[in-house]
């Protein structure tokens, strides 16, 4: 039996002589067949300075792992290298409290006498503190699992100076995972600084080390060597193993980070391997060292007893009469008298086995579909000669994935194959690794030939897989705003709290409102720690509004933080009417207490007329992509997480005069955040302007790189290794193109239609028309989309019919488009003939109803009549209707009320039931109107009622 042994241990280290610190010394050592895994939370960005603060991290180890060691490492900022500002701090691991600790010790320079003569303070045996951090590490072998675990660390001040960030949240573990593989490691901690001082006031330099001392058995083979550096500093150190220059990373984390580095080449298999650390810039830390080393043996290094291959006694393979293997005598395997043994037609014996099957996303143990995942697969030669040329196939759910030809494979060596796997589903994928020998190796077990393993694929919502839609794209002799007022990040808004955002509106004397839209962008939206859509209300000068559009997009996998975040746009046409202030209060109105809902901003949008300005081309796109390349989402590439955002449509360049485009970014604020338009690229733009959870880059000038036809921006998330990559949600784009000659050399088609109302289950015949400069347009395509679809060509009048028949009650879509024109679009009702329900909000939702040459709007559109007693009317509410057309119109209203509810029975309209009122509206005018609630005492219902009063209108 052959005894093989790595021994790691510190070296001979001093602290820094100025300021002091914890030499890195041995935790924990030994000898694993899965192997050592290490993972942080790389924190301080965006964490309040001197307030209470939770920190939560989930690290995910393989399914398959069974535990031996393990270590959980935190350390938390106090504010000052030497101060005693007092604060606490909570640990738990897997909802187990590991610790309660009051930080509340100074710490002494060694230059300023030290810590009782120490470099540093050990507050407990678990926690220590070196300058201006506490660090605290525990022994979570009995809490940790195969899976996902959950560490979450809370600090709270105690005096008003305690800064409380958390820098570093650290778990390492060493596993085994039953693949018999031979993995011995060490890890060394410590909380080692290395700082300016020491050369300023010294006149001396610091270089921080540890040494490891192996020693591995002769005849091993070495088959990977890992060093793992986990440090605290703001920019990365210099290192060196053995002499050798390691190459430094950007820290991950804001003031932390780490390092991996392959030391195979570099690692001495007997004696002292040393790795040093210095510091980079003015202050540097060295909180963790790792050194793993995998090797084989073969069979023979594991017995004494047949001494075959290192003596001339017996020079045979089993006794001494027979040396034809050793000897001179029989030379035909090794002379040229008899080649036969080095032929390619000579078949080897190989026993090829599939040892491991891991999948992964860019080194993350996860598989996420609709991306490229990598399997990579482990074979191995268990002899007794080398393997020529063999085949390995991968298979998901019995569907080959591909084939890859390994070259040979050496008696007791193992390779690994990575194969690139894209599924599409969400779901458990059984993979199939399977070794295909080939004609010339004589497989002698067949039996290990294959290995499956069941894969969990889940949706990563941080990829960037929502492009924003364009919501409108048109001329208008005009312009547009889009303006975020007094906006501001509202922090959390739990149950019955409001927030509020004015904007001033100025348009030019004489224009006039084509269209409004308020976008209400709200995100982290959680009742306790679990993410919800929001429940809220929105008022915009005293209008109750629902949202026309909800985009929303979620992280939608692991154990915390899986908050929502979301634009939601309203349309305020009808409200918007000129110049002015105008305010908008939304209300969480979500029943339980624990909700809450943040805001990042509001933003206005008017598109106007105006006589005297000049002819624009617009498109405005809208939606919620939240992306992210940090280290938590899931290993990510900035373009995996990239936003897409199309303008579709051609133009003529010949005939453009300048194109501005307008990005708005929630969140993010982040430098490295790139935006592309077709050929431009360029990056720092999102800047916190006008702050970092609303960053709004506005008027950029993209009119060199327009395209003919089918623009396109896109906005990229920065590398990781970029200050650990960046979260953001692209939530809005416009572009504005203006034109050298004052009109758009695209001409526009415009789309109206007979009647905008159907009743769904009836058919309707509907005539469509399609004009462009109020000329017909003759074989323009007229398409339905939505509660009912249909399609045809108009005729030479313009024209088209086409039989509506709505499958639902809702939105139906017209579209109208022609080669050569820009197309155009129209919103259609579909309302049951009868509906019923209830609502727990009890109020009357107002519809307005448009026919041909008719415009008729109505202000507010929602009546709430409270809560009204049998026999006695309710209070009287006013609404007004709007005749924005040119001719008089004639109003009358309808009643959908739901089974046995009120409102058909007892809703009054001017003092008289709403099935006499009737109104004739003079042109571009006004008439206000009183609606009351009076029902007779012995009415047999009671309990909470939603109805809907639509009014129709027709030409006088």
């Amino acid at each position: 039996m052959i005894l093989l042994t790595l021994i790691l241990s510190s070296g001979v280290c001093f602290a820094d002589n100025y300021v002091g610190g914890i030499p890195l010394t041995p935790a924990q050592s030994g000898t694993v067949d899965g192997g050592v895994y290490v993972d942080s939370y790389y924190g301080t960005a965006n964490q309040g300075i001197n307030d209470a603060k939770t920190i939560g991290h989930t690290f995910t180890l393989p399914d398959n792992a069974e535990i031996e060691w393990a270590m959980l490492l935190t350390t938390v900022y106090c504010g000052h290298m030497q101060n005693n500002y007092v604060g606490t701090a909570n640990v738990s691991f897997n909802g187990v409290t590991l610790g309660n600790e009051t930080l509340n010790v100074p710490f002494n320079f060694i230059a300023n006498g030290g810590n009782d003569g120490e470099a540093y303070v050990q507050v407990n045996d678990h926690v220590n503190r070196v300058t201006s951090d506490y660090m605290m590490y525990y022994d979570v072998t009995s809490l940790v699992k195969a899976g996902e675990n959950t560490a979450v660390v809370s600090t709270a001040p105690l005096d008003g100076s305690f800064d409380g960030r958390i820098k570093l949240i650290t778990l390492v573990v060493a596993y085994n995972d039953g693949s018999g593989d031979k993995i011995l490691y060490q890890i060394n901690r410590g909380h080692d600084a290395d700082t300016y001082y020491v050369e300023d006031y010294q006149g001396e330099t610091y270089v921080g080390s540890t040494d490891f001392e192996a020693d591995l058995p002769e005849g091993s083979s070495l088959v990977d060597a890992e060093l793992t550096v986990v440090h605290m500093a703001s920019t990365d150190g210099t290192y060196t193993f053995n002499g050798n220059n390691l190459i430094s990373g950007t820290p991950q984390g804001t003031y932390c980070g780490s390092n991996t580095w392959d030391v195979k080449d570099e690692l001495e298999s007997t004696g002292k391997n040393t790795l040093t650390y210095d510091r980079n810039a003015g202050f540097y830390k060295c909180a963790l060292g790792i050194l793993t080393a995998e090797y084989t043996t073969s069979s023979s290094d594991d017995t004494g007893d047949d001494t075959s291959d290192d003596t001339g006694d017996d020079t045979s393979d089993d006794t001494g009469d027979d040396t034809s293997d050793d000897t001179g005598d029989d030379t035909s395997d090794d002379t040229g008298d008899d080649t036969s043994g080095n032929t390619s037609e000579e078949t080897s014996s190989a026993d090829l086995g599939i040892q491991d099957v891991k999948v992964s996303h860019n080194g993350l143990a996860k598989a996420w579909n609709k991306l490229n995942n990598t399997v990579s697969v482990t074979v191995i030669n268990n002899g007794p000669e080398n393997a020529d040329s063999f085949a390995l196939e991968l298979y998901s759910d019995g569907t080959p994935v591909e084939s890859r030809q390994v070259t040979g494979l050496a008696n007791g060596a193992t390779e690994t194959v990575d194969f690139s796997w894209k599924p599409e589903d969400i779901k458990d994928y059984t993979l199939k690794a399977v070794v295909v020998p080939g004609s010339i190796i004589s497989d002698t077990d067949t039996t290990n030939n294959e290995l499956s393993k069941t894969q969990e694929v889940l949706h990563n919502g941080y990829a960037g897989d929502n492009p924003l839609e364009t919501y409108a794209h048109g001329t208008v002799k005009g312009n547009i705003i889009y303006d975020y007022g007094n906006s501001s990040y509202s922090n959390k808004v739990f149950s019955g709290d409001t927030y509020s955002v004015s904007h001033s509106l100025e348009l030019p004397e004489g224009a006039t409102v084509k269209f409004a839209r308020l976008y209400n962008f709200w995100t982290w939206s959680a009742t306790a720690t679990v993410g919800v859509i929001p429940s809220m209300s929105l008022q915009f000068e005293g209008n109750s509004l629902t949202p026309e559009a909800e985009y929303d997009d979620q992280k939608g996998w692991g154990s915390v933080y899986d908050y929502p975040t979301g634009t939601w746009a309203y349309d305020i046409t009808g409200l918007v009417t000129g110049s002015g202030t105008y305010t908008t209060v939304v209300t969480n109105t979500h029943s339980d207490t624990g909700n809450f809902v943040c805001f990042d901003g509001i933003a206005l949008l008017v598109v106007y007329e105006d006589s005297s300005g000049e002819e624009i081309e617009y498109w405005i796109n809208e939606g919620c992509d939240m992306v992210s390349t940090m280290s938590t989402s899931g290993g990510l590439t900035p373009e995996e997480a990239t936003v897409e955002i199309p303008f579709e449509g051609s133009i003529d360049l010949s005939n453009v005069d300048e194109a501005r485009l307008w990005t708005t970014v929630q969140s993010g604020g982040h430098d490295g955040i790139s935006l592309e338009f077709n050929e431009m690229n360029t990056s720092g733009i999102y800047d916190s302007t006008p702050y970092s959870d609303l960053d709004i880059d506005e008027a950029r000038a993209v009119g060199t790189y327009l395209l003919t036809e089918n623009n396109r921006a896109r906005i990229i998330p920065p590398l990781v290794t970029d200050n650990s990559g960046d979260y953001l949600v692209p939530s809005n784009s416009i572009l504005i193109v203006s034109y050298k000659d004052g009109t758009s050399a695209t001409p526009a088609l415009s789309l109206s239609a007979s009647t905008l109302n159907v009743t769904v289950g009836e058919e309707t015949e509907v005539v469509y028309s399609v004009t462009s400069d109020d000329s017909p347009v003759e074989g323009a395509l007229v398409s339905l989309s939505g509660c009912a679809t249909g399609s045809g060509e108009t005729d030479a009048n313009g024209t088209v019919a086409l039989a509506v028949n709505a499958s639902c009650e809702g939105a139906i879509t017209a579209e109208a488009s022609k080669d050569g024109y820009t197309g155009a679009e129209l919103t259609q009702q579909a309302k049951e003939a009868s509906s019923s329900g209830s609502d727990p909000d009890a109020e009357a939702s107002l519809n307005v109803t448009l026919i041909p040459a008719v415009s008729l709007t109505l202000s507010p559109n929602s009546l709430d009549f409270g809560t009204v007693s049998l026999g006695t009317p309710s209070e009287t509410l006013n609404f007004t209707l709007q005749n924005n057309g040119d001719t008089s119109i004639k109003v009358t209203a309808e009643v959908v009320d739901q089974e046995d509810g009120p409102f058909e029975t007892g809703l009054l309209l001017d003092q008289s039931i709403w099935s006499s009122y009737s109104k004739i509206i003079a042109a571009e005018s006004s008439e206000t109107s009183e609606a009351q609630l009076d029902l007779p005492a012995n009415y047999p219902s009671t309990g909470e009622f939603q109805g809907r009063l639509l009014f129709w209108a027709e030409a006088a």
